[in-house]
């Protein structure tokens, strides 16, 4: 008797990005909702592309509303990062969910950006 061996692939919902944007007489405030995956990537690179062009002094990346991060989507902000600071911004980190703010740790981002608890804490440093 032949067994048929059958994998089943649970089809994960992929998580939708909402990338929305705020100026506030400090600068700009991005609040990035949902999972920065290698589905999402492309949106997220779109959003920062529209946001570098406008060559803001201060960038306050709001990840509170952030549940996943890929190493795509930290090469993302990154790039924006070195764009932002190329013509003399600063680019700040504020109230990251513990799994972001790990993921940064790990991939050593936590040197490279300045991490705030609030985006508050951000506006004002």
């Amino acid at each position: 008797m032949t067994g048929r061996l059958r994998t089943r692939y649970a089809e994960r919902a992929v998580k939708k990005l909402i990338v929305d944007t705020n100026s506030h007489p400090s600068g700009l405030i991005v609040r990035i909702v949902g999972e920065a995956g290698i589905d999402n990537v492309s949106t997220l690179e779109g959003e920062l592309l529209k946001i570098s062009a406008l060559r803001p002094p201060l960038v306050v990346f709001d990840l509170s509303g952030l549940d996943f991060i890929a190493s795509l989507g930290m090469g993302a902000l990154m790039s924006f990062r070195q764009g932002v600071v190329r013509n003399g911004g600063t680019v700040r980190v504020a109230a990251a969910q513990p799994a972001v703010l790990d993921a940064f740790k790990r991939a050593c981002l936590n040197a490279l950006f300045n991490t705030c608890n609030s985006v508050d804490e951000a506006l004002k440093s």
